[in-house]
């Protein structure tokens, strides 16, 4: 193993370690599901070590990362809808309701996060929640910086909007 081989597979061991909440969440926030969250991020990883070597640029690793991170969720919706031919949601990607009584703002966000479509959510996930840039979002979700910035408003918009017509603040 030579020694850029041996650097790029240190720096990957320790983006894993500085990542892993941070990939945790997004996951989360992605698929209402802890089991599915471990997964997807487990799966990362691991499509990650198989094509290290492909990392043009070592600088860049935490965000290539998080791009593997979001071909893996695409890839696990493509996979479950063909599964689910039906107009029935699957059970995994149940979108949690919260109740009357639920004050819990982790558990509110949650909701309200599952009921924005992808393009406006991860911008949110990325940027809002992770406190990545927006250049940074825009490499791993593969748009223009425009395009990021119109997304976060839209859908802080959608956010609050769903927040309150969700009868979830008093």
């Amino acid at each position: 193993m030579t020694q850029s081989e041996e650097k790029l597979l240190r720096q990957y061991e320790e983006c894993v370690v500085a990542c892993a909440d941070s990939m945790y969440r997004v996951a989360f926030r992605l698929t209402s599901n802890s089991t599915l969250a471990r997964e997807l991020v487990q799966e990362t990883y691991l499509q990650a070590w198989k094509n290290l070597n492909s990392l043009k640029d070592p600088t860049k690793l935490r965000g290539w990362m998080f791009s593997i991170l979001r071909n893996q969720y695409t890839k696990l919706l493509r996979k479950e809808s063909k599964v689910a031919n039906s107009v029935e949601h699957i059970e995994t990607f149940a979108q949690p309701k919260p109740t009357e009584n639920n004050n819990d703002s982790q558990e509110i966000v949650q909701a309200a996060l599952a009921t924005l479509d992808d393009k406006h959510r991860l911008p949110l996930l990325l940027v809002s929640m992770e406190g990545m840039s927006v250049e940074e979002a825009s490499k791993i979700l593969d748009v223009p910086r425009g395009t990021i910035l119109s997304r976060l408003s839209r859908g802080r918009e959608k956010l609050k909007t769903e927040i309150l017509r969700g009868g979830y603040v008093a």
